[in-house]
This record gives structure tokens, C-alpha cells and sequence, in this order.
């Protein structure tokens, strides 16, 4: 079948947005570290606009609506629009009015030119056409802007690597729709890591698109959960793996999960299932 973005955007959404109560509840959680440090990186202020693309659940834009204040405006665009209610939700919880979420394509922001100081990103860029992101993102932010991004590094996720690595004898031979479209975006995702997920990779594209004094690094954040059952839950709520999984007839899933487990149990320690993320954090002005 041939691969089109828009129905690969489509079905990342429809995933995401039956996956965002169970996303909320055990992701989350576990990314809210490097949320912190993703806002952490710039100086925000009071009564600026700051964009949160790819804003998921809102992880990103509730930790950065006290620093702009009530005088300020955080913009959440998504293109899910059930993980953006539990945003909604989040933010009124808070008294965050001056939060807002809404449906939209980073590729094509409904957003005035120069009308942001700060775009923040998590692990947003690789869903998109990277180049015509950062032109938006560059396109958007005021004379002088700063952009800080969050991006996986090549070697992202060791435990998550070996979850697919184990699944490549099991998966399923015929696909849905669904199933293939998630697949094409497994390959564009494995295509950006190998393409930006280097430190001098991805200072390029972000000088090619525009922007001055950038600055990125490589980052190691420890990650934690209960026992290698919770990681499958974790893992779980991944929107490939879970359309893979989901696609294993019963017997098939079985054997599958459980040479996860055999593969997974170096992970495990007394201490609970651990493991190490590995990002690029960079920060740049328009």
C-alpha cells in the first residue's frame, strides 16, 4: 500500500487517542522528569506566549503555565484530541486559564507568524515532516525567540529496542490499515533517530531552518517502574507495539509476551525494572 503522511497522522491520533487513559496513568508518570528539565531550559516569563507542540496529556504545558503566569498563554497543539482532554482537564484542575489545547499539524501551525516567545517540543518531531516543523516552529516565534526541543537519541531505549527484537518472529503477516500505517511510521521514526539523533545531526536541521546559537547535547535519564509486568504496561501503551500486540492471535500473543519476559528479566533488579533513556536536549533563538 502506498504511504500517505496525512492517514499515517491519522492513525497515530486514532491510537493515541484510544491509548491516552492508560498513557495519562503509566507514561506519564515516568517522562515527567524529562518534562521538567525540557522547561527547565528556558528562562521562561511572565506574560509570554509559549507553544507546546505535541503537547500529549499537557505534561509539558502544566509544568510551564506557572511561569508565564496568569498574564502569560501556553498553547497546546495535539493531533489527538482525547489526550488533549485529559489536558483540559488537568489544567482546570490547576486553575491554569491561561492554558489552551487544541487539535492541530505541526507541519502546518494555525498560528500568526512572530506570534510566540518560545516553542517547546517533546518527542514530538519525529511523528512529523522534520524540516517543515522546525520552518513552523521558526516561523511562529518572535524576532528572537527560543526554541527547546526534546528529541530521542539513536540508541533511545535499550528495554524497548529488546521488546521489538523479540517480536520480529511473531509479528503478524497480514495488516490492517491501522497496522501498516503504523509500521510506516516505526520506519520514519527509525529513519529520524539515524538522521537526527546525533548531537551535530540535529543542530544542523535547526541552523538549516533558520535558527542561531544553538546549543544541544546528549542526555541519560534513569527510569524506573514497579517489576518488568508494569514495563509491559508501560511498553504497552506505546501505539505500534500495542497494535502489534493486539494483532497476535491469542496462543501467538502468549509465546510472544512471554519471550519478552525471558529477554526483559536483565533489566530487573531488587529495586524494581529499571533502565536509561537517552535524549538530545537543545535549546535555539530564532
Amino acid at each position: 500500500m502506498s504511504v500517505d503522511p496525512q492517514m499515517i497522522q491519522r492513525a497515530i491520533a486514532g491510537m493515541y487517542d484510544e491509548l491516552s487513559a492508560r498513557y495519562e496513568r503509566v507514561v506519564a508518570p515516568v517522562y515527567r522528569p524529562m518534562a521538567k528539565r525540557l522547561v527547565q531550559l528556558i528562562d521562561l516569563r511572565p506574560g509570554w506566549v509559549a507553544l507546546d507542540a505535541g503537547a500529549g496529556t499537557g505534561l509539558v504545558a502544566l509544568l510551564a503555565a506557572p511561569r508565564v503566569g496568569k498574564t502569560g498563554r501556553i498553547i497546546g497543539v495535539d493531533a489527538s484530541e482525547q489526550m488533549l482532554a485529559f489536558a483540559r482537564v488537568h489544567a482546570a484542575q490547576f486553575g491554569f486559564s491561561q492554558c489552551e489545547f487544541r487539535i492541530g499539524d505541526l507541519n502546518a501551525l494555525d498560528l500568526p507568524e512572530a506570534s510566540c516567545d518560545a516553542v517547546l517540543s517533546q518527542f514530538a518531531l519525529h511523528y512529523t515532516d522534520p524540516a517543515r516543523s522546525l520552518a513552523e516552529f521558526y516561523r511562529v516565534l518572535k524576532p528572537d525567540g527560543i526554541l527547546a526541543l526534546q528529541i530521542w537519541a539513536m540508541d533511545s531505549s535499550a528495554p524497548h529496542k529488546t521488546m521489538y527484537d523479540v517480536l520480529t518472529p511473531y509479528r503478524a503477516k497480514e495488516e490492517t490499515d491501522v497496522l501498516a500505517h503504523l509500521r510506516a511510521q516505526s520506519t520514519r521514526a527509525y529513519l529520524f533517530r539515524q538522521t537526527f539523533g546525533a548531537v551535530d545531526q540535529i543542530t544542523r536541521a535547526v541552523e538549516l531552518a533558520g535558527f542561531e546559537n544553538v546549543d544541544a547535547r546528549q542526555e541519560h535519564y534513569p527510569a524506573r517502574v514497579a517489576d518488568r509486568e508494569a514495563f509491559l504496561e508501560f511498553a504497552d501503551a506505546s501505539p505500534l507495539l500495542h497494535a502489534e500486540i493486539a494483532a497476535l492471535p491469542a496462543d501467538v500473543r502468549t509465546r510472544y509476551l512471554d519471550a519478552a519476559r525471558v529477554a526483559l528479566e536483565r533489566f530487573q533488579a531488587a529495586s524494581g525494572f529499571a533502565w536509561t533513556f537517552h535524549t538530545l536536549a537543545l535549546i535555539a533563538r530564532k
